[in-house]
């Protein structure tokens, strides 16, 4: 889907997001800056939608995504920020970050549009775009890597909740133990308000 970008455009700066739906942990904003030959290199991966890998595949697609040596920066927001701005802002201004640092020619963003002032004009949101673009597939499975083993590091210090394996979400079982133990600092008051009464 890239290749019509990228006959008008030199520099395509893809964007994808991970752990907006969490209960607990931070919120990963990541953006990838490519040119056509790097798009080149990354479409003979095996690449797709982080979520739609095995975890194994995953790990192994991306040590070969970063072994090409990728523009990258991940944003992160931890919970107390998503409580007090909300994810929205949240998301919003790691876009504005990440444009103003990479200045990219354009940008593709998965996701439904939004309207951000600074970008408009210059870019483009694409629902299940971590599906259709490649940049964006690769942006997201190393956010989604980097973004797990947080979760993993967590998990040593709170095995209650379980962290290592459902990586903060609302799975029965975390909601379960935030019922049995309380919540930690880690958790998202915003979030689990609506769930539990804590």
């Amino acid at each position: 889907m890239e290749e019509k970008f990228f006959k008008k455009y030199k520099k395509i700066l893809a964007i994808d997001e991970v752990g907006r739906g969490a209960l607990a942990g931070p919120f990963y904003v990541g953006g990838l800056l490519g040119d056509f030959k790097f798009y080149e290199k990354i479409r003979e991966l095996e690449i797709k939608d982080s979520k739609k890998l095995k975890e194994n595949k995953r790990k192994e697609i991306y040590k070969r995504i970063i072994a090409l040596g990728p523009k990258f920066k991940i944003i992160k927001f931890t919970n107390k920020e998503i409580d007090k701005f909300g994810i929205g802002w949240c998301f919003k201004k790691s876009i504005e970050i990440l444009y103003k640092e990479f200045k990219p020619n354009y940008i593709l963003i998965d996701g439904k549009p939004i309207k951000i002032e600074i970008i408009s004009g210059k870019a483009k949101f694409i629902v299940h775009g971590d599906e259709k673009v490649k940049l964006i597939s690769a942006i997201s499975i190393i956010s989604k890597i980097l973004r797990d083993k947080y979760m993993i590091k967590l998990d040593k210090y709170y095995p209650f909740y379980n962290f290592k394996l459902n990586k903060g979400y609302g799975t029965k079982e975390h909601i379960l133990a935030i019922k049995k133990y309380g919540i930690s600092k880690h958790h998202r008051l915003s979030f689990i308000k609506n769930i539990i009464q804590v």
